[in-house]
């Protein structure tokens, strides 16, 4: 079911915060269908995508929070109204989800459990791998709280140590980095808890390299893989990890609330769930996913999600962030007083641009582009103070340009 005007209308009068998508004009989707594997520059096919989306500015922090395109917001709008009718409300096809979720990660069979975010993911496998004091977690300095603070509350209540390294962040090679996480390694050495990409920079890292080194060691692996889903095309099982967090809340553009756990599926039985319900003692991803109660419309929504960006292609997506990022790098490189933070070379760079300016900070640019009604994301952790620019689908070259010349002219010292 698609949404007509009149239903957006009523919906906006009876809830105000959906008066936007009642000013919204909603494309005719049965008259001009999506393009599939546009090529990266093919900018009639981009800007057609664009109009999914009912952004009301620029919205370059993708990497905090993705915006839905209108059929995920349709397909989670039309299952709630339904559901609230309480007779002949629709279900979720539940098998039919995981089955599609799968088929877009490269997942093993019934390895899937959705959860809430990529937080909820990394608490689950923290809580559920038996842990002894002493045993080491090792990370680097620059992870997202939702992955760092799991291994913190386990350092503090169960005495386990979470040691941390400053990664290359400017590397040269795959090599590079994988040297520097295999130095951290001691006979305590239990697990690496790694960002398949930083989130201060957009940097990738070689996931697959330290996944195989770390086996060879008896070293658990723990992705925190919040943003690639969406972002770049993934194939799970040959990553190999052990376990895989994420939030398709962002790239993949579902509803917030949404979050996804990977166990690999000769982990799943010996992994305690975060939470008991019905299901806690079965030795499939059910023990992961039986939490009591909860809104299954966001479901209806993820599904459309997916659906969304296979009609696009994976590829494709993955080909325009990465573009773009590189696009806006260039452009930034030459604005006087910019230092761009994020990595050189583009085989490490995801669809995330950092940078500080000369004379300035974060947050004086962040607010000052808010002005301008661009959404951004200030880096301030451990100090940083970067800015950081997402890349998504929904963004035009003309869009990076025009913030690119608003920070050249932004207000100094």
């Amino acid at each position: 079911m698609t949404l007509s005007r009149r239903d957006l209308l009523a919906l906006a009068a009876a809830v105000p915060a959906y008066a936007v998508l009642a000013s919204a004009r909603v494309p005719a989707r049965a008259r001009r269908p999506l393009p599939h594997d546009p090529s990266p520059d093919d900018e009639a096919a981009w800007e057609r995508i664009a109009q999914e989306f009912v952004i009301a500015g620029l919205h370059l922090n993708t990497g905090t929070v993705g915006a839905s395109p209108l059929p995920v917001l349709e397909a989670t709008i039309h299952h709630l109204r339904a559901f609230e009718r309480m007779i002949g409300q629709e279900a979720v096809d539940g098998p039919a989800l995981h089955a599609e979720l799968e088929a877009f990660l490269g997942a093993w069979p019934g390895s899937v459990a959705v959860v809430r975010n990529t937080t909820e993911a990394m608490s689950a496998v923290a809580a559920g791998i038996d842990l002894k004091p002493g045993d080491e977690v090792v990370s680097t300095t620059h992870e997202h709280v939702g992955g760092r603070c799991c291994w913190e509350l386990l350092a503090a209540r169960r005495g386990v140590v979470y040691k941390t390294f400053v990664p290359p962040l400017n590397p040269t090679s795959d090599a590079e980095l994988a040297a520097a996480w295999m130095a951290q390694v001691t006979p305590r050495t239990k697990v690496f808890s790694i960002s398949h990409v930083l989130f201060t920079t957009g940097m990738l890292q070689p996931v697959q390299a330290l996944v195989r080194m770390a086996r060879e060691r008896g070293i658990i692996t723990v992705i925190d893989g919040a943003h690639p889903p969406g972002l770049l095309e993934l194939n799970l099982r040959d990553l190999d990890a052990d376990f895989y967090a994420s939030s398709p809340h962002k790239w993949l553009l579902a509803p917030k609330g949404t979050g996804l756990l990977v166990v690999r599926p000769d982990r799943m039985a010996t992994t305690w769930p975060l939470i008991g319900s019905g299901d806690w003692a079965a030795t499939d991803i059910r023990r992961f996913e039986h939490v009591g109660t909860s809104n299954e419309s966001l479901l209806a929504g993820l599904r459309a999600a997916v659906a969304f960006q296979q009609s696009i292609g994976r590829t494709a997506i993955e080909q325009r962030t990465r573009v773009l990022a590189t696009q806006l790098h260039g452009l930034l490189a030459k604005v006087p007083g910019v230092e761009i933070t994020s990595p050189t070379r583009p085989e490490f760079r995801s669809a995330m641009v950092s940078f500080r300016m000369a004379r300035t900070t974060a947050t004086a640019l962040q607010a000052y582009l808010n002005g301008h009604r661009i959404r951004t994301r200030r880096i301030a952790e451990g100090g940083l103070e970067y800015l950081r620019l997402s890349t998504h689908i929904y963004v035009l070259p003309r869009d990076l340009e025009r913030t690119v010349a608003l920070l050249r002219d932004a207000p100094r010292g």
